[in-house]
């Protein structure tokens, strides 16, 4: 039997839900959206039989009423309900069932629910897209065992990519319709339910997009506005389209050839046509970032295309065999800059800079490498074509992240305009989540994490994720969404045939991930597999690839002070001279710990102290937030047990701010380990904090009021009353005073 669950993109996004699932204890309703037949009700079954642990009920709207079947009584085990259509359920109904998914205590229940629009008490809402031409050709194959790329292309333009049309496509011929050369495409007999033959649906079935209204007369647009009424046809920004592609398949189906053309010349479209080499095709689809097309188009030609074959296995992650392709690619005006992202991905800096010689984007690169070889700032540069100057913002961006200026990082690395690059926009989105992360925004990071990776399956470029993915788990493990966390370092597997932009990011977000943890075995293999990296492949170049400070943490923490020292003064020596702020401040942690070791206490502490005084005002939080909480458990161990609670506050703070509370939580671990106060729950199990924000905001202060009367931030008082709710039972603020009454 067929499933979609087999694609790529639908089973990492059922990993992906399942690992949020798993990491909540709270009910939830989980709402799927699109549109009909992108097989919705298919995909919510296959997530429920991920979930064996809980009960499952399918609930249903009955006929002619809405009223749902099947609704569970009293829940005694944790549950699932499903229901289908959910946007047809009465309001009594879902009210009910609401009410229960939100109700704390008791056994967990979550509510799946399917709509073609999006409903605004959805706890959280996935989109299924419909399938790529690639998606579809695999699912052909599971099917009817065999589907070139020009009949998958155009099965996908007839059923706008919708895995239960294609279906329906595929079972209205025999299997051996299938198996000739360029098999017709046929239009099963129930999708003729009504009589489309119109000269305006035919010139607007045309395009694949849909028809602009500055193409049609008045007569035409008046027609045009009969056919959205009654459900055809759909006006979306001025553009006029199909609402169902059965319908736009059956117009095209029915329009006469010599008519055909003649509304083609009215619009200016080319004939229809798979002509060309495969080479002219796959080249169009590369320019349009669709990559698994391109691929499927080379797949069986004999075509010499070593240049373009290269970068496809560049962007697919095969290191070897794009050397292999390019090392056989006569010179052309593509190949330069083709080469130097293949360059760039494993980090040859020698590769770059011959290939950046016979570049039109010489000026962009020379840049790049006088910033890699000296230091040097690159230039703002100004180019009308877009996607030269989305290359130059790539590189200015990624240099002015390394070089602490992380505010102008983030503006150069947003830039997205028409006309622009999906795969070299995969760049910016990598560097853009780390800035992101550094400068503490990481609810923004978290989205451009998930933006970029569904980016990147979509184009089927699995080149950058470990670099998405190196931001997300980091952020997921230090917020506290351990099974989220897991989910991406699941998905950052490579091997010795991986780019160093893979294996790099990979390797350092496991040092990093483990080393947050208590884990400190895991944190100690994980940084001699990136010493083992970074010797086969030189990236000690200052700033960009920096990983000496957390592995020389974790040596320290392991005792092994003398193996600490040769990674730190290895560091110490290479990028003395950089003049990176944050580099130079992040190195000194693990220094003053190797200093205090070694019995040089007063050194140690005026290290870190340096350290501290360094990422000051730099405006880079998540930096400065990991060197205070340092410096306060460095002090806590010494016995300075006062200074130490000054710096835990300090980092405290910060932390809630990002939203890091695995990080919260150690830092009240070490306050309660060294004796601190300030932290004893009263007899409801508060805080003294918590206890103060909780009487203001009882009292009828706003989480701002609240804050500036206690001089936190807005995000401190909402950090800690989700704590006081979540230790009460509370569902809102309304029924804070009653609680707080009961003390």
């Amino acid at each position: 039997m067929f499933t979609t669950g087999l694609l790529p993109r639908r089973r990492l996004l059922l990993r992906r839900i399942i690992a949020e699932l798993k990491e909540s204890e709270n009910g939830c309703f989980l709402l799927v959206t699109g549109p009909p037949g992108v097989n919705k009700g298919r995909f919510l079954r296959e997530l429920a039989a991920e979930l064996p642990a809980y009960t499952l009920t399918l609930a249903r709207a009955l006929p002619d009423t809405s009223s749902l079947a099947m609704l569970p009584g009293e829940i005694e085990t944790d549950s699932i309900l499903l229901i289908d259509d959910v946007h047809r359920a009465g309001a009594a109904d879902l009210n009910r069932i609401l009410a229960r998914v939100h109700q704390s205590g008791g056994p967990r229940l979550i509510l799946l629910g399917s709509a073609p629009i999006r409903l605004d008490f959805a706890t959280d809402v996935v989109s299924l897209p419909p399938l790529s031409v690639p998606e579809t050709a695999e699912l052909a194959r599971q099917i009817v065992g065999v589907c070139d790329v020009d009949t998958a292309r155009r099965i996908h333009e007839a059923s706008g990519g919708l895995p239960q049309l294609i279906r329906e496509l595929l079972d209205a011929a025999e299997l051996t319709h299938w198996s000739q050369p360029a098999p017709p495409i046929p239009i099963p007999a129930h999708w003729r339910d009504q009589d489309l033959r119109d000269d305006v649906l035919r010139l607007i079935a045309l395009p694949p997009q849909g028809l602009d209204t500055g193409f049609l007369d008045a007569a035409e647009l008046s027609r045009a506005d009969d056919f959205v009424a009654a459900g055809i046809l759909e006006h979306v920004h001025g553009q006029l389209r199909f609402r169902r592609p059965q319908h736009r398949s059956i117009t095209r189906a029915d329009t006469p050839p010599g008519l055909e053309a003649a509304l083609r010349d009215r619009l200016d479209l080319p004939v229809r046509t798979s002509s060309g080499s495969a080479r002219e095709r796959a080249e169009s689809f590369t320019e349009a970032a669709d990559l698994g097309t391109a691929r499927l188009e080379l797949e069986n030609s004999a075509e010499a295309v070593p240049e373009l074959r290269g970068y496809l296995a560049t962007y697919a992650g095969h290191r070897q065999l794009a050397g292999r392709e390019f090392a056989h690619a006569p010179f052309s005006p593509t190949l330069a800059n083709r080469q130097i992202f293949h360059q760039l991905a494993n980090w040859d800096i020698r590769g770059i800079r011959a290939w950046t010689a016979r570049s039109a984007d010489r000026e962009i690169f020379e840049g790049f490498l006088a910033a890699v070889d000296h230091g040097a700032r690159p230039r703002q540069l100004h180019y009308e074509d877009p996607r030269q100057q989305q290359r130059a913002d790539l590189i200015a961006g990624w240099v002015a992240l390394v070089f602490d200026d992380a505010v102008r990082a983030r503006e150069l690395l947003s830039r997205r305009v028409p006309g622009d690059s999906d795969l070299v926009g995969l760049w910016q989105a990598g560097f853009l989540a780390r800035t992101h992360y550094v400068l503490g925004e990481w609810s923004k990071a978290a989205a451009v994490v998930e933006r970029g990776l569904a980016l990147s399956e979509a184009c089927e470029t699995p080149l950058l994720e470990p670099l998405l993915l190196w931001t997300g788990a980091q952020i997921a493990a230090m917020s506290g969404h351990r099974e989220l966390s897991r989910h991406y370092l699941s998905r950052m597997q490579t091997s010795a045939d991986s780019f160093l932009i893979q294996r790099l990011p990979a390797a350092m977000g496991r040092m990093i991930i483990t080393s947050t943890s208590t884990e400190l075995g895991d944190a100690l293999r994980a940084g001699k597999h990136l010493r083992e990296i970074v010797r086969q492949q030189d990236t000690q170049q200052p700033g960009f690839w920096p990983w000496e400070d957390i592995y020389a943490n974790s040596l320290v923490a392991a005792g092994q002070v003398d193996a600490a020292d040769a990674v730190i003064t290895g560091a110490e020596e290479r990028y003395r001279d950089s003049g990176i702020v944050s580099l130079h401040a992040k190195n000194l942690v693990p220094r003053a710990s190797i200093q205090i070791q070694r019995g040089m206490t007063r050194a140690g502490v005026s290290s870190l102290e340096e350290a501290v005084d360094s990422i000051a005002g730099m405006n880079l939080p998540a930096y400065e937030a990991r060197i205070l909480f340092e410096f306060g458990s460095v002090l806590r161990r010494i016995g300075r047990r006062s200074r130490a609670e000054e710096f835990f506050v300090r980092a405290e703070e910060v932390f809630i701010m990002m939203g890091a509370t695995t990080m919260v939580h150690r830092c009240e671990v070490e306050r309660r380990a060294g004796g601190m106060g300030g932290r004893r729950p009263n007899r409801l199990g508060l805080t003294p904090q918590e206890e103060q924000i909780a009487v203001l905001v009882a009292e009828g202060a706003t989480n701002r009021g609240a804050a500036q009367e206690l001089s936190l931030s807005t995000k401190t008082v909402e950090y800690h009353l989700t704590r006081v709710y979540k230790k009460l039972g509370l569902a809102s603020r309304a029924e804070l005073p009653q609680a707080l009454l009961r003390r």
